[in-house]
């Protein structure tokens, strides 16, 4: 196995990394989602916070079908004012924390949501606090792209005419280069035992530089027996809602 997606514990140290480099972080909370992948991230951002001697306001869980969320973002502040919200939930639940916030008073400039990405797919770039939540991804189309980029997107749009810009209403263009790079890991292997060739080493968009292999020895890679992922923490982006579209924080 070989993974080129996000992982939760490295999500987590990247979150608390960005809360204390962009924010000055003294005192965050969490909201999660309340099921294993919240309980997951809970675990990584206590660690996290823990590593970084950083203490949290409190945390607070929902349900998937919770349409109201406002009791939830009330409890944190009772026990220290969070300054900064880790959110983890999945599509609908982000959607319903980021409407939520606004109405409780949470949208203040001092006040972000930082969470994983589960806003990108969902309804939360309607709500007027959007602005305020921050959010990782792996890969940005928006900007200068590399050659790379480039030749992905002109092909995305050639295939499916109808997208037209980088807004969210359409979710290919955010959410091909994961599968893309899986894909391209793959294939060269693929090649290699129907031809007898040697494979090319592959280059994706998630990063600049050559996809690591897991063949490769650690002379020449990061890849080992103990880490089998092609991504790091320093290789997520964080993103925002900027008139209906994803864009990097830096634009």
């Amino acid at each position: 196995m070989f993974r080129v997606s996000a992982v939760d514990e490295l999500v987590d140290k990247a979150l608390v990394d960005y809360a204390i480099a962009k924010h000055s972080t003294k005192k965050p909370g969490m909201i999660l989602i309340n099921n294993p992948w919240g309980e997951s991230n809970e675990k990584g951002l206590k660690a996290a916070l823990e590593a970084k001697k950083i203490p949290y306001a409190g945390i607070e869980k929902f349900e998937t079908n919770d349409v109201d969320v406002v009791p939830q973002l009330a409890r944190p502040e009772g026990s220290g004012l969070p300054d900064v919200l880790f959110l983890v939930a999945n599509v609908a639940p982000s959607s319903q924390v980021v409407k939520s916030l606004e109405p409780h008073g949470l949208e203040r400039a001092d006040r972000v949501a930082l969470g994983t990405g589960g806003p990108a797919a969902s309804a939360s770039w309607r709500a007027p606090s959007a602005s305020k939540v921050h959010f990782i991804q792996t890969y940005s189309f928006s900007g200068k792209l590399a050659p790379k980029g480039e030749a992905v997107l002109a092909a995305l749009k050639k295939k499916y005419p109808e997208i037209k810009t980088l807004a969210r209403r359409d979710p290919r263009p955010w959410a091909s280069p994961t599968p893309y790079d899986a894909l391209h890991l793959t294939a060269p292997r693929h090649r290699q035992g129907r031809l007898g060739r040697r494979p090319e080493d592959p280059r994706g968009l998630l990063r600049h530089r050559q996809l690591r292999r897991p063949d490769q020895s650690p002379s020449r890679s990061r890849s080992s027996p103990e880490n089998q992922d092609a991504l790091s923490e320093k290789d997520y982006i964080f993103t925002r809602f900027v008139e209906g579209e994803i864009l990097p924080l830096t634009q």
